[in-house]
Protein backbone atom coordinates (compact mmCIF):
# COMPACT_ATOMS: atom_id res chain seq x y z
CA UNK A 1 0.00 0.00 0.00
CA UNK A 2 1.00 3.57 -0.95
CA UNK A 3 0.51 6.11 1.54
CA UNK A 4 1.25 10.05 0.75
CA UNK A 5 0.02 13.25 2.13
CA UNK A 6 -1.14 15.38 -0.61
CA UNK A 7 -2.78 19.22 -0.15
CA UNK A 8 -4.16 19.86 -3.42
CA UNK A 9 -5.14 23.23 -3.61
CA UNK A 10 -7.68 23.94 -6.57
CA UNK A 11 -9.27 27.36 -7.13
CA UNK A 12 -12.83 27.06 -7.90
CA UNK A 13 -15.89 29.11 -8.21
CA UNK A 14 -18.30 29.43 -5.32
CA UNK A 15 -21.90 28.60 -5.70
CA UNK A 16 -22.82 31.47 -4.24
CA UNK A 17 -20.07 33.63 -5.09
CA UNK A 18 -18.54 34.81 -7.88
CA UNK A 19 -14.87 35.24 -5.83
CA UNK A 20 -12.94 32.18 -6.28
CA UNK A 21 -11.87 30.18 -3.35
CA UNK A 22 -8.66 27.89 -2.81
CA UNK A 23 -9.75 24.33 -2.10
CA UNK A 24 -7.73 22.32 0.51
CA UNK A 25 -7.82 18.81 0.07
CA UNK A 26 -5.71 16.47 2.45
CA UNK A 27 -5.00 12.88 2.34
CA UNK A 28 -6.61 11.11 5.07
CA UNK A 29 -6.18 7.37 3.60
CA UNK A 30 -5.39 5.54 0.47
CA UNK A 31 -7.20 2.01 -0.42
CA UNK A 32 -5.33 -0.29 -2.53
CA UNK A 33 -7.22 -2.12 -5.14
CA UNK A 34 -4.54 -4.05 -6.70
CA UNK A 35 -6.32 -7.22 -5.24
CA UNK A 36 -9.35 -6.55 -7.06
CA UNK A 37 -7.33 -7.60 -10.32
CA UNK A 38 -5.52 -10.45 -9.50
CA UNK A 39 -8.01 -13.01 -10.94
CA UNK A 40 -8.55 -16.20 -8.66
CA UNK A 41 -8.74 -13.76 -5.53
CA UNK A 42 -12.75 -13.66 -4.22
CA UNK A 43 -12.91 -9.65 -4.84
CA UNK A 44 -11.73 -9.50 -8.08
CA UNK A 45 -13.64 -7.40 -10.82
CA UNK A 46 -11.84 -7.24 -13.12
CA UNK A 47 -8.03 -5.91 -14.55
CA UNK A 48 -8.76 -2.26 -13.43
CA UNK A 49 -11.50 0.01 -10.99
CA UNK A 50 -13.44 2.07 -13.79
CA UNK A 51 -16.06 3.40 -11.44
CA UNK A 52 -16.18 3.89 -7.28
CA UNK A 53 -19.05 4.62 -5.15
CA UNK A 54 -17.97 6.26 -1.55
CA UNK A 55 -20.20 6.93 1.61
CA UNK A 56 -17.95 8.00 3.58
CA UNK A 57 -17.03 4.92 5.29
CA UNK A 58 -17.19 2.06 2.84
CA UNK A 59 -15.91 2.39 -0.51
CA UNK A 60 -17.50 0.05 -3.54
CA UNK A 61 -15.24 -0.58 -6.16
CA UNK A 62 -16.09 -1.54 -10.46
CA UNK A 63 -14.02 -3.26 -12.62
CA UNK A 64 -13.39 -2.82 -16.01
CA UNK A 65 -11.58 -5.42 -18.60
CA UNK A 66 -8.43 -4.06 -19.43
CA UNK A 67 -7.46 -7.97 -21.27
CA UNK A 68 -7.53 -9.21 -24.70
CA UNK A 69 -10.45 -11.75 -24.43
CA UNK A 70 -13.59 -11.97 -22.62
CA UNK A 71 -13.57 -11.50 -18.68
CA UNK A 72 -15.36 -11.17 -16.07
CA UNK A 73 -16.26 -7.47 -14.59
CA UNK A 74 -17.83 -6.84 -11.46
CA UNK A 75 -18.37 -5.18 -7.83
CA UNK A 76 -16.41 -5.71 -4.53
CA UNK A 77 -16.78 -3.61 -1.39
CA UNK A 78 -14.37 -2.32 0.99
CA UNK A 79 -14.99 -2.34 4.49
CA UNK A 80 -13.71 1.00 5.79
CA UNK A 81 -14.04 -0.23 9.34
CA UNK A 82 -12.40 -3.89 9.16
CA UNK A 83 -9.88 -2.13 6.09
CA UNK A 84 -11.13 -5.76 4.37
CA UNK A 85 -12.21 -6.35 1.37
CA UNK A 86 -15.96 -8.40 0.39
CA UNK A 87 -16.48 -10.73 -2.14
CA UNK A 88 -17.26 -9.78 -6.07
CA UNK A 89 -20.96 -9.94 -6.96
CA UNK A 90 -22.64 -8.51 -10.32
CA UNK A 91 -20.51 -10.41 -12.59
CA UNK A 92 -21.10 -10.74 -16.23
CA UNK A 93 -18.86 -11.61 -19.02
CA UNK A 94 -17.23 -8.12 -20.14
CA UNK A 95 -15.75 -7.32 -23.64
CA UNK A 96 -11.97 -5.81 -23.92
CA UNK A 97 -12.07 -2.44 -22.71
CA UNK A 98 -15.31 -2.41 -21.32
CA UNK A 99 -16.87 -2.47 -17.93
CA UNK A 100 -18.52 -0.40 -15.27
CA UNK A 101 -18.64 2.78 -16.12
CA UNK A 102 -20.19 4.24 -12.75
CA UNK A 103 -21.37 3.66 -9.32
CA UNK A 104 -23.59 5.19 -7.43
CA UNK A 105 -24.87 4.98 -3.68
CA UNK A 106 -27.80 5.91 -1.84
CA UNK A 107 -28.45 4.36 1.95
CA UNK A 108 -28.35 0.84 1.02
CA UNK A 109 -28.97 0.89 -2.51
CA UNK A 110 -25.46 1.03 -4.78
CA UNK A 111 -26.75 1.62 -8.32
CA UNK A 112 -24.08 0.66 -11.32
CA UNK A 113 -23.85 1.68 -15.11
CA UNK A 114 -22.25 -0.95 -17.43
CA UNK A 115 -20.99 -1.29 -20.93
CA UNK A 116 -20.30 -4.20 -22.79
CA UNK A 117 -19.88 -2.25 -26.59
CA UNK A 118 -23.93 -2.90 -27.13
CA UNK A 119 -27.04 -2.78 -25.82
CA UNK A 120 -28.20 -4.95 -22.54
CA UNK A 121 -30.67 -5.09 -20.28
CA UNK A 122 -27.72 -5.21 -17.84
CA UNK A 123 -26.76 -1.32 -18.68
CA UNK A 124 -28.27 -0.28 -15.28
CA UNK A 125 -28.72 -2.71 -12.55
CA UNK A 126 -29.35 -2.03 -8.69
CA UNK A 127 -27.86 -4.61 -5.76
CA UNK A 128 -27.94 -4.61 -2.14
CA UNK A 129 -24.93 -2.50 -0.94
CA UNK A 130 -24.48 -4.93 1.80
CA UNK A 131 -25.39 -8.19 0.56
CA UNK A 132 -24.71 -7.20 -3.20
CA UNK A 133 -27.94 -9.53 -3.87
CA UNK A 134 -29.38 -7.83 -6.95
CA UNK A 135 -32.71 -5.93 -7.09
CA UNK A 136 -33.39 -4.93 -10.67
CA UNK A 137 -32.36 -4.37 -13.72
CA UNK A 138 -32.76 -1.71 -16.41
CA UNK A 139 -36.66 -1.47 -17.14
CA UNK A 140 -37.56 -3.71 -14.16
CA UNK A 141 -40.72 -5.27 -14.59
CA UNK A 142 -40.37 -4.81 -17.89
CA UNK A 143 -36.57 -5.24 -18.67
CA UNK A 144 -35.12 -2.76 -21.27
CA UNK A 145 -32.43 -4.49 -23.39
CA UNK A 146 -32.22 -1.47 -25.87
CA UNK A 147 -30.13 1.10 -23.51
CA UNK A 148 -26.40 1.24 -23.35
CA UNK A 149 -25.10 2.10 -20.18
CA UNK A 150 -21.79 4.54 -21.52
CA UNK A 151 -22.75 7.31 -19.48
CA UNK A 152 -22.49 6.26 -15.63
CA UNK A 153 -25.34 6.81 -13.28
CA UNK A 154 -26.38 8.56 -10.41
CA UNK A 155 -29.30 9.02 -8.27
CA UNK A 156 -31.67 11.98 -8.97
CA UNK A 157 -32.10 14.75 -6.63
CA UNK A 158 -35.70 15.85 -8.58
CA UNK A 159 -36.29 19.72 -8.86
CA UNK A 160 -36.49 21.62 -6.51
CA UNK A 161 -39.65 21.04 -3.68
CA UNK A 162 -39.54 17.13 -4.69
CA UNK A 163 -41.66 15.34 -7.88
CA UNK A 164 -41.32 11.61 -9.02
CA UNK A 165 -37.85 11.82 -10.08
CA UNK A 166 -36.80 12.63 -6.78
CA UNK A 167 -34.17 9.65 -5.53
CA UNK A 168 -34.70 8.35 -8.70
CA UNK A 169 -31.71 6.25 -10.64
CA UNK A 170 -30.50 8.34 -13.52
CA UNK A 171 -28.73 7.13 -16.96
CA UNK A 172 -27.69 8.33 -20.13
CA UNK A 173 -27.24 6.32 -22.68
CA UNK A 174 -25.68 6.71 -26.20
CA UNK A 175 -27.95 7.59 -28.87
CA UNK A 176 -30.38 9.12 -26.76
CA UNK A 177 -30.31 12.91 -25.54
CA UNK A 178 -32.36 12.21 -22.54
CA UNK A 179 -31.90 11.23 -18.63
CA UNK A 180 -33.75 8.69 -18.36
CA UNK A 181 -35.45 7.56 -14.96
CA UNK A 182 -35.88 4.67 -13.21
CA UNK A 183 -37.73 4.09 -9.76
CA UNK A 184 -34.76 2.99 -7.50
CA UNK A 185 -37.07 0.33 -5.76
CA UNK A 186 -38.53 -1.66 -8.58
CA UNK A 187 -35.98 -0.27 -12.13
CA UNK A 188 -39.37 0.46 -13.85
CA UNK A 189 -39.53 4.06 -15.57
CA UNK A 190 -40.93 6.80 -14.37
CA UNK A 191 -41.99 8.45 -17.30
CA UNK A 192 -41.75 5.72 -20.25
CA UNK A 193 -38.84 4.19 -21.87
CA UNK A 194 -38.59 7.40 -24.34
CA UNK A 195 -39.56 10.06 -22.17
CA UNK A 196 -36.95 10.92 -20.03
CA UNK A 197 -36.01 14.88 -19.59
CA UNK A 198 -34.07 16.53 -22.50
CA UNK A 199 -30.47 17.24 -21.67
CA UNK A 200 -28.21 17.47 -25.16
CA UNK A 201 -26.91 20.47 -26.49
CA UNK A 202 -25.89 22.08 -29.58
CA UNK A 203 -23.88 20.88 -31.88
CA UNK A 204 -25.71 17.74 -30.37
CA UNK A 205 -24.02 14.76 -30.04
CA UNK A 206 -24.81 11.76 -27.05
CA UNK A 207 -21.58 10.00 -26.68
CA UNK A 208 -21.60 9.90 -22.71
CA UNK A 209 -19.96 8.85 -20.39
CA UNK A 210 -20.98 10.45 -17.02
CA UNK A 211 -22.88 12.86 -15.28
CA UNK A 212 -23.75 14.32 -11.69
CA UNK A 213 -26.22 16.27 -10.29
CA UNK A 214 -26.45 19.49 -7.81
CA UNK A 215 -28.48 18.19 -5.00
CA UNK A 216 -29.53 21.73 -4.41
CA UNK A 217 -30.90 22.85 -7.83
CA UNK A 218 -31.04 19.51 -9.66
CA UNK A 219 -29.26 20.71 -12.36
CA UNK A 220 -27.50 18.41 -14.57
CA UNK A 221 -24.18 18.19 -15.45
CA UNK A 222 -22.66 15.90 -18.20
CA UNK A 223 -19.43 14.67 -19.94
CA UNK A 224 -20.15 14.04 -23.68
CA UNK A 225 -17.45 13.46 -26.03
CA UNK A 226 -14.46 15.00 -23.15
CA UNK A 227 -17.24 18.22 -23.26
CA UNK A 228 -18.84 19.31 -19.94
CA UNK A 229 -22.40 20.44 -20.86
CA UNK A 230 -25.06 21.54 -18.06
CA UNK A 231 -28.88 21.24 -17.96
CA UNK A 232 -30.60 23.88 -16.04
CA UNK A 233 -33.38 22.21 -14.16
CA UNK A 234 -36.40 23.57 -15.02
CA UNK A 235 -39.27 20.91 -13.65
CA UNK A 236 -39.15 17.36 -12.23
CA UNK A 237 -38.81 16.37 -15.91
CA UNK A 238 -37.49 19.08 -17.31
CA UNK A 239 -34.61 20.88 -18.64
CA UNK A 240 -33.42 24.14 -20.37
CA UNK A 241 -30.63 26.19 -21.92
CA UNK A 242 -28.60 23.07 -22.21
CA UNK A 243 -25.22 24.59 -22.99
CA UNK A 244 -21.50 23.44 -22.92
CA UNK A 245 -19.61 25.19 -20.32
CA UNK A 246 -16.40 23.47 -21.20
CA UNK A 247 -15.49 22.58 -24.92
CA UNK A 248 -13.90 19.93 -26.57
CA UNK A 249 -10.23 20.31 -25.87
CA UNK A 250 -9.77 17.40 -28.97
CA UNK A 251 -11.63 15.68 -31.45
CA UNK A 252 -10.12 12.42 -29.69
CA UNK A 253 -13.41 10.10 -28.19
CA UNK A 254 -11.70 8.22 -25.01
CA UNK A 255 -13.47 6.22 -22.65
CA UNK A 256 -12.94 6.57 -18.49
CA UNK A 257 -13.56 10.32 -18.67
CA UNK A 258 -15.70 11.14 -15.64
CA UNK A 259 -16.99 13.86 -13.33
CA UNK A 260 -18.01 14.37 -9.41
CA UNK A 261 -20.45 17.22 -7.93
CA UNK A 262 -18.51 18.33 -5.08
CA UNK A 263 -20.72 20.39 -2.37
CA UNK A 264 -18.30 21.78 0.01
CA UNK A 265 -20.03 23.14 2.96
CA UNK A 266 -16.74 25.66 3.38
CA UNK A 267 -16.08 26.68 -0.30
CA UNK A 268 -19.25 25.70 -2.20
CA UNK A 269 -19.87 23.75 -5.19
CA UNK A 270 -17.67 23.25 -7.96
CA UNK A 271 -16.96 20.05 -10.54
CA UNK A 272 -13.72 17.95 -10.48
CA UNK A 273 -13.38 15.67 -13.90
CA UNK A 274 -10.27 14.22 -15.62
CA UNK A 275 -9.99 15.86 -19.47
CA UNK A 276 -8.46 12.78 -20.64
CA UNK A 277 -7.87 13.08 -24.02
CA UNK A 278 -5.87 10.28 -25.33
CA UNK A 279 -5.77 6.43 -23.00
CA UNK A 280 -1.85 6.03 -23.40
CA UNK A 281 0.41 6.05 -20.39
CA UNK A 282 2.65 8.37 -19.09
CA UNK A 283 -0.05 11.30 -18.95
CA UNK A 284 0.98 13.81 -15.69
CA UNK A 285 -2.24 13.88 -13.04
CA UNK A 286 -1.47 18.00 -13.26
CA UNK A 287 -2.40 17.84 -16.63
CA UNK A 288 -5.50 15.44 -16.99
CA UNK A 289 -7.52 16.67 -13.31
CA UNK A 290 -9.07 19.61 -13.50
CA UNK A 291 -11.64 21.78 -11.67
CA UNK A 292 -14.24 24.28 -12.13
CA UNK A 293 -16.66 26.66 -11.41
CA UNK A 294 -20.56 25.71 -11.96
CA UNK A 295 -19.96 28.22 -15.09
CA UNK A 296 -17.20 26.19 -16.75
CA UNK A 297 -14.44 28.43 -15.49
CA UNK A 298 -11.39 26.38 -15.36
CA UNK A 299 -8.96 27.13 -12.40
CA UNK A 300 -5.13 25.54 -12.32
CA UNK A 301 -4.83 22.73 -9.47
CA UNK A 302 -1.66 22.80 -7.06
CA UNK A 303 -0.51 19.41 -5.88
CA UNK A 304 1.80 20.83 -3.58
CA UNK A 305 4.97 18.16 -2.86
CA UNK A 306 3.06 15.60 -3.61
CA UNK A 307 3.34 13.88 -7.33
CA UNK A 308 1.35 11.11 -8.78
CA UNK A 309 2.55 8.63 -10.17
CA UNK A 310 2.16 9.02 -14.06
CA UNK A 311 -0.80 7.26 -15.36
CA UNK A 312 -3.06 6.93 -18.07
CA UNK A 313 -5.17 10.08 -17.33
CA UNK A 314 -8.47 7.59 -16.12
CA UNK A 315 -9.65 8.57 -12.57
CA UNK A 316 -12.75 8.40 -11.08
CA UNK A 317 -14.34 10.31 -8.26
CA UNK A 318 -16.97 10.02 -5.09
CA UNK A 319 -17.91 12.83 -3.05
CA UNK A 320 -19.83 12.02 0.12
CA UNK A 321 -21.35 15.66 1.46
CA UNK A 322 -22.45 13.65 5.30
CA UNK A 323 -18.19 13.72 6.06
CA UNK A 324 -17.05 16.14 3.25
CA UNK A 325 -14.77 13.34 2.02
CA UNK A 326 -13.85 12.90 -2.31
CA UNK A 327 -12.77 9.92 -3.36
CA UNK A 328 -10.31 9.33 -6.71
CA UNK A 329 -9.80 6.00 -8.03
CA UNK A 330 -6.23 5.94 -10.18
CA UNK A 331 -7.36 3.49 -13.04
CA UNK A 332 -3.43 2.49 -13.62
CA UNK A 333 -2.35 2.69 -10.82
CA UNK A 334 -4.99 0.58 -8.55
CA UNK A 335 -5.43 2.97 -6.11
CA UNK A 336 -8.19 5.04 -4.07
CA UNK A 337 -7.10 8.19 -2.71
CA UNK A 338 -9.91 9.71 0.02
CA UNK A 339 -9.31 13.20 0.53
CA UNK A 340 -10.90 15.54 3.31
CA UNK A 341 -12.43 18.69 2.16
CA UNK A 342 -11.30 21.17 5.28
CA UNK A 343 -12.68 24.34 6.31
CA UNK A 344 -9.89 27.05 5.28
CA UNK A 345 -6.87 27.04 7.74
CA UNK A 346 -7.54 23.51 8.83
CA UNK A 347 -5.84 21.76 5.76
CA UNK A 348 -3.94 19.14 8.47
CA UNK A 349 -4.85 15.93 8.24
CA UNK A 350 -7.83 14.74 10.13
CA UNK A 351 -6.69 11.12 10.33
CA UNK A 352 -8.87 8.17 9.88
CA UNK A 353 -9.86 8.39 13.13
CA UNK A 354 -11.40 11.95 12.79
CA UNK A 355 -13.05 10.80 9.37
CA UNK A 356 -14.74 7.76 11.57
CA UNK A 357 -15.75 10.33 14.19
CA UNK A 358 -17.64 12.64 11.72
CA UNK A 359 -19.15 9.36 10.43
CA UNK A 360 -20.24 8.70 13.50
CA UNK A 361 -21.82 12.15 14.68
CA UNK A 362 -23.72 12.58 11.01
CA UNK A 363 -25.49 8.97 11.96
Amino acid sequence: MKTSVLTLAAVAGLAAASQAAVINLSLIKTIDTSSTATAGNAQYVGTNVSGIAWNGTDLWVGGYNGGAANLNTGIAKYDGTSNTWGASFGNLATANSRGITGLAIKGNNLAAAWDNGANSVNSVRSFNATTGAQNWATGGATPDASRRGMGGVAFDPGAIGGGTSAGSVSYLAPGSGRRHSLDASTGNYNYGQNAGGIVNFAAASTTWRGHAFDPATGDLYTRESNRVGKAVRTGDNTFATQTVIVANTTTSIVDNENIAFVNSSAYGSFLIFNDRNVASPGQLASVVLKASDLSGNLHTLNFGAFSFLSGNGAYSFAFDAGTQTLAISDFANRNVYIFAVPTPGTAALLGLGGLIVARRRRA
